[in-house]
C-alpha cells in the first residue's frame, strides 16, 4: 500500500512539473514581441501614444477656436447693435420725411433721369442717446410681444 501511495505522489509531482512547464511556455511566449500577441500588445500600447498625442492637439485647436469665436461673437454683438441703431435713425427719418418725398418709389434709379431728383432738407441733427433709447424701447416692446 505504501508503494502505491508513493506511486501515486511521484506521479502527481511529474504531472505537476509538466503543467509547469508548459505554463512558463505560454508565458514566455506571451511577453515574446516577436509573437503575435506581443506584437498586437506593443502596436496597441503605439496606438493609444499616438491617440493622446493626437486627443491634446484637438484639445488646442478646439481652445483656439473657442477663442477666435469668441471675438467674432464680440464683433457680430457690436455689429448687430450698430444695426440695430441705424435701423432705428432710418425709421425715423422716414417718419419725419416731407410729404413731397412719400412717394419715392417714383423717383427713377440714380444716372436715369438727373431732374426727377428732389433733395431733402437736412434734418435736425438727433443725440445718439435719443436713437439709443428709442432702440432699447422697441427691443423691449419686440422682446414683451413675443
Amino acid at each position: 500500500m505504501d508503494i502505491v501511495i508513493d506511486l501515486a505522489i511521484a506521479l502527481g509531482a511529474i504531472i505537476a512539473a509538466a503543467y509547469c512547464l508548459l505554463l512558463s511556455r505560454r508565458l514566455r511566449a506571451l511577453t515574446r514581441l516577436d509573437g503575435d500577441v506581443g506584437r498586437a500588445i506593443a502596436v496597441l500600447s503605439k496606438q493609444v501614444d499616438d491617440l493622446t498625442t493626437a486627443l491634446r492637439a484637438a484639445e488646442q485647436q478646439n481652445s483656439a477656436a473657442g477663442t477666435a469665436l469668441g471675438q467674432q461673437i464680440t464683433q457680430a454683438e457690436a455689429a448687430a447693435r450698430r444695426l440695430e441703431l441705424l435701423m432705428a435713425a432710418a425709421q425715423t427719418s422716414r417718419q419725419n420725411a416731407p410729404s413731397h418725398l412719400e412717394g419715392a418709389q417714383d423717383i427713377p434709379a440714380y444716372g436715369t433721369d438727373h431732374a426727377a431728383f428732389a433733395p431733402m432738407r437736412p434734418a435736425a441733427p438727433r443725440s445718439q442717446d435719443d436713437l439709443r433709447r428709442r432702440v432699447i424701447r422697441q427691443r423691449d416692446h419686440a422682446g414683451a410681444s413675443r
